[in-house]
């Protein structure tokens, strides 16, 4: 550390625990946070950290480290930026630094450089993330990386390595995700693919990283968010807590995680009226409350969710999560050509969002290529074999596998969802139909049970003909499957439509 002309030398741990907090100034730290930071993985006494913050309270004043009583430490001196050292984006910020050639061959530089490139690129086409362009990540090709420095100086929060090793016949691509702010490695995971069409490998490689890339950077985030305290969150900050909430209860019956996303967005709005992700956690929760029938005026809801996509769409033409969010309210106003139009619309301007992608198949489904919709579904399940909507994945499949009368293969989606979100009523509504297409109609009828206890305005909205897709001979079997599992058809009548 330097003190005007001098060189102050301090310990590793002090380091740590004074770049974090300056890292994190605009929000109090919680001594659990700094601990798991400074001392990953050792078990030491608070005293430990007392110690380390005297002593920089020594070196920089009293005032340097401020403690908040019962929430943690802050801290309290102004912070003159350098000026290569921009402040952080709002927005999660990401770095693709130059990859290694492990190859051995300065000749296949060209291609290492591509996938970075290629990289940064479709990384740039989820709106709510700030890439730093490739010419400034490449200024650090000769250079030794060390993360948290250049993190400093792009101003950014996440830093993505990786390598590329080519053999004969194959191209092998490893990628790991770090957070700067704690030094922690979120993700890592290796490509594998053909090398004798060395341009389309480059392109369809780059393509999987980025799209499952993307969702751990998201959950990346809405840790963060959850750690930080609402008083320290800024409008954007409070719109993307409200956005990891209702993400993370999206297939729920209970209504608390969507009530409490539209808090979280309303404050944000009341802060900044121009904020696009918060009009967009409002359309996101319409949306969910209308399918699980938990509104007192589907009109109005319906209404109420397409203006906030609208208002999103305004402030970010290029906001494809909000163009497929108000595609999915038209299908649920009965508007299924505004919402295949759109959704396709939003699918090409982000191809490498996996969670479009699934949707666009399941609507292809219903009112376009009936053909279309299982490749599609199963494609996204593909591209982010491990995304955190997978359940919303799987039942989706199995959704478009009903339309297609695959019942065998849309009772197993409808089991594989339900291992991701036990007791989610969506995968029960397609447990509860598929069974019947297959046979079993007793665990058709024990699908109804679960599904009834948990969801029941959801119930009774499937029960009076109210489907997903209009679609009408999707619609006449969905509709006497579920009647059947409820008891309420004998199951000889299923006959007529299989």
């Amino acid at each position: 550390m330097t003190q005007g002309t001098k060189d102050v030398a301090i310990g590793a741990r002090a380091f740590d625990l004074l770049s974090h907090l300056i890292s994190n100034r605009d929000r109090v730290v919680s001594r659990d946070e700094i601990m798991d930071i400074v001392w990953p993985g050792i078990v030491v006494g608070e005293n430990n950290l007392n110690v380390q913050v005297a002593n920089l309270r020594r070196l920089l004043g009293a005032n340097a480290i401020t403690t908040v009583p019962g929430r943690g430490l802050r801290f309290g001196l102004d912070v003159e930026m350098d000026a290569q050292s921009p402040e952080l984006s709002e927005r999660p910020s990401v770095v693709i630094l130059p990859f290694s050639n492990l190859c051995g061959d300065p000749e296949l530089d060209w291609l290492t450089d591509g996938f970075v490139e290629d990289i940064t690129t479709e990384l740039s086409r989820f709106r709510d993330l700030f890439v730093v362009a490739r010419n400034s990540a490449f200024a650090y090709r000769k250079m030794p990386h060390d993360p948290r420095i250049i993190a400093r100086q792009l101003g950014v929060r996440y830093v993505v390595e990786g390598s590329v090793r080519i053999s004969p016949d194959l191209v092998r691509v490893t990628v790991q995700l770090i957070d700067t702010a704690s030094g922690a490695h979120v993700w890592a995971e290796s490509f594998d693919d053909d090398f004798a069409r060395q341009f389309e490998t480059q392109e369809r490689v780059a393509r999987a990283i980025v799209t499952s890339l993307a969702p751990w950077i998201d959950r990346a985030e809405a840790e963060r968010v959850r750690r930080t305290a609402p008083e320290d969150l800024t409008a954007h900050g409070l719109a993307r807590k409200g956005w990891a909430v209702i993400s993370a209860g999206e297939m729920s019956f209970d209504p608390a995680p969507r009530n409490r996303a539209a808090e979280l967005a309303q404050q944000a709005l009341t802060h900044d009226p121009q904020s696009g992700l918060a009009w967009r956690v409002l359309a996101w929760v319409g949306w969910w409350n209308a399918y699980h029938a938990t509104t007192d005026s589907m009109p109005k809801t319906l209404a109420e969710g397409i203006d906030a996509a609208t208002r999103a769409i305004a402030i970010d033409q290029t906001d494809h999560h909000a163009r497929r969010l108000r595609a999915l309210l038209h299908f649920m106003n009965k508007s299924p050509e505004s919402g295949l139009t759109e959704l396709k619309q939003a699918h090409q301007m982000n191809p490498n969002c996996a969670v479009t992608l699934a949707w666009l198949g399941l609507y292809e489904g219903f009112y376009g290529d009936p053909a279309a919709g299982v490749p599609l579904v199963k494609a996204a399940l593909k591209h982010s074999p491990l995304d955190p909507a997978r359940g919303s994945f799987l039942a989706a499949l199995g959704f478009a596998q009903f339309t297609v009368r695959n019942y065998s293969a849309a009772a197993q989606a409808a089991e594989s969802a339900l291992a991701e979100a036990a007791d989610s009523a969506t995968p029960l509504i397609l447990a509860s139909i598929a069974w019947v297409g297959v046979g079993r109609i007793d665990k058709a009828q024990a699908a109804f049970e679960r599904v009834a206890a948990i969801a029941p305005s959801l119930v009774a909205a499937r029960l009076s003909g109210q489907w997903l897709s209009t679609n009408p001979d999707y619609a006449a079997r969905a509709d006497l499957f579920f009647r059947i599992a409820a008891g309420l058809d004998i199951p000889d009548t299923a006959e007529k439509l299989l």
